[in-house]
């Protein structure tokens, strides 16, 4: 193909492209001169939806725990991290858990039922988990069982353990649960696990963050 045709080939695609409208460019200057170039029409970006994120403590009685759980690569190594809070946002314990080899889902299930079983040995029975997986959210919504079979005797174990408590649990996105993934990632670098009966050094501005009510705020 002699060039006149390569470059009559590339029009015709560009009209294609532009008829079709799809894509939109980068809200720059650049990218408005290299299509205007080829008389193509500008579709800027949309604006980003801003959304205000902020964690809310239990009612009066109540226990909440945030989790997350965190994994390198997949498989790959783990991290599990959780933080118990009361109605007014006293930290009640933290965990950590490290783990070699893991699927970031397999990480999530683990921790959720980890902070369920922690909830347990310390005589709390009004629990309100809350997690940044869905996936985890879902499952325990409908106390399903339908889990890695590796890890399906701690779930068990922990849908047993809900259906004896007042149980409750919901979603935040993860700009609401940074406690929970500072602890989670924390984990990453150990090799044993830690509870502490007070927010550790390390995530104290987060927990003193969300006792004041602070906002974050998520970009989508």
């Amino acid at each position: 193909m002699d060039f006149r045709s390569t470059l009559s080939l590339v029009w015709r695609e560009v009209s294609v492209a532009n008829q079709l409208g799809i894509g939109s460019m980068h809200n720059c200057v650049d990218d408005l001169l290299i299509l205007h170039r080829f008389d193509l029409c500008g579709r800027p970006a949309r604006a980003p939806v801003i959304r205000s994120v902020i964690w809310s403590p239990p009612a009066p009685g109540w226990i909440k725990v945030n989790t997350d759980g965190a994994a390198l690569s997949s498989p790959g190594v783990g991290g599990y991290g959780g933080v118990f809070r009361n109605s007014r946002a006293f930290v009640k314990g933290c965990f950590v858990v490290p783990f070699s080899q893991v699927f970031a889902f397999e990480a999530e299930l683990l921790t959720a039922s980890m902070a369920i079983n922690f909830a347990w040995q310390n005589g709390w029975h009004r629990i309100w988990l809350e997690s940044d997986s869905s996936y985890v959210v879902q499952l325990l919504s409908s106390r399903s069982k339908q889990v890695p079979w590796r890890i399906r005797q701690a779930w068990q174990c922990c849908i047993y353990q809900i259906s004896m408590m007042e149980f409750h649990v919901s979603y935040i996105f993860r700009e609401g649960n940074q406690v929970a993934d500072a602890l989670s990632k924390h984990a990453l670098g150990l090799e044993v696990n830690s509870w502490w009966a007070t927010s550790p050094s390390f995530c104290s501005l987060l927990v003193r963050n969300d006792g004041m009510g602070r906002e974050s705020f998520r970009f989508t």
